[in-house]
């Protein structure tokens, strides 16, 4: 028997030993499910050793600009603990750009996830498995950020089936009960293919040019109203385009890309942070690095 805790702590691969799939009474399907096993075991070992190899050919050829390592180690000296949010077209950059912070993830249990999770585990992130039991992770998250320390979740907002640039509530609902800061991340290539996927999935190509950008933090109130949180999350979902923005600008001269900017919703009425600033505060203690909200959860 599993250990009761365990359930709180991310059981990445470990999922799959712990909950094995039913063995079917048909034999077609027992040796569709004998096959489909062991080619899930070799995708599980060739698809991170191919994904570690194409990136680091990809950085290694590319001029890179990223201020993640700065940002992270600023925010931590005043809150270890934070929520980190970015959206799903940026998804294949995430595992080696966030390599060096041990961030958590969250995968689904189809067999897709099940390769998702080898591969972010071999890019040293702890992963959650959800999928169908969504809401119990998005719990048992809330309880492990709430016990550890040094936790840094990484969340695509508008995953995983969409739509676009539409950023679902969970994060925002995780930083409002662990009383922690959310930050905005975007990773952005001067070129990449766009895969014909309902996120337009980006995949940057050798030689290029690479930014990465986190501004942040953004604090919610945990005793916040109904109508102060809705307004908290429609402010993350705007600074995340805004985000966007900025760094595709910053890599085409200015001007903005057609792929990057095509998904954007129909209200977006264009970036409106102030000339020379990146971000835009809510409440008092939005962008701030030197001190916290009274009621923030404390810094172990």
């Amino acid at each position: 028997m599993p250990d009761p805790k365990s359930r709180y702590t991310p059981q990445g691969s470990q999922y799959d030993k712990l909950n094995p799939r039913k063995r079917s009474k048909r034999k077609a399907r027992r040796i569709r499910q004998f096959f489909t096993k062991r080619l899930e075991a070799i995708g599980c070992i060739l698809l991170p050793f191919l994904y570690r190899c194409f990136m680091q050919f990809v950085w290694w050829t590319s001029k890179t600009s990223d201020n993640c390592r700065q940002e992270i180690e600023s925010l931590s000296k005043i809150q270890s603990n934070l929520v980190a949010t970015l959206w799903h077209q940026e998804t294949l950059t995430t595992p080696h750009v966030f390599r060096p912070f041990h961030v958590h993830a969250l995968a689904s249990t189809t067999t897709l996830g099940r390769l998702i999770t080898a591969l972010l585990e071999d890019n040293n992130f702890k992963v959650f498995r959800g999928g169908r039991r969504r809401k119990i992770v998005l719990r048992e998250m809330i309880h492990h950020m709430n016990a550890n320390s040094e936790v840094i979740y990484g969340i695509t907002v508008d995953g995983s089936k969409g739509p676009p640039r539409v950023m679902k509530r969970g994060a925002c609902h995780i930083a409002k009960e662990c009383r922690v800061p959310i930050v905005a991340v975007c990773t952005q290539a001067k070129r990449a293919l766009h895969v014909n996927t309902w996120d337009h999935t980006a995949i940057p190509l050798p030689f290029n040019q690479i930014k990465t950008h986190i501004i942040g933090p953004y604090w919610v109130d945990p005793e916040c109203s109904d109508e102060a949180f809705d307004q908290f999350c429609e402010h993350i979902q705007k600074e995340l385009l805004n985000l966007a923005d900025y760094v595709d600008r910053s890599l085409h001269d200015g001007i903005p890309s057609a792929k990057i900017h095509s998904d954007f919703p129909e209200d977006w009425t264009g970036n409106d942070w102030p000339d020379n600033t990146l971000g835009t505060p809510l409440g008092p203690w939005d962008l701030q690095t030197e001190q916290t909200p009274p009621w923030a959860q404390p810094n172990n």
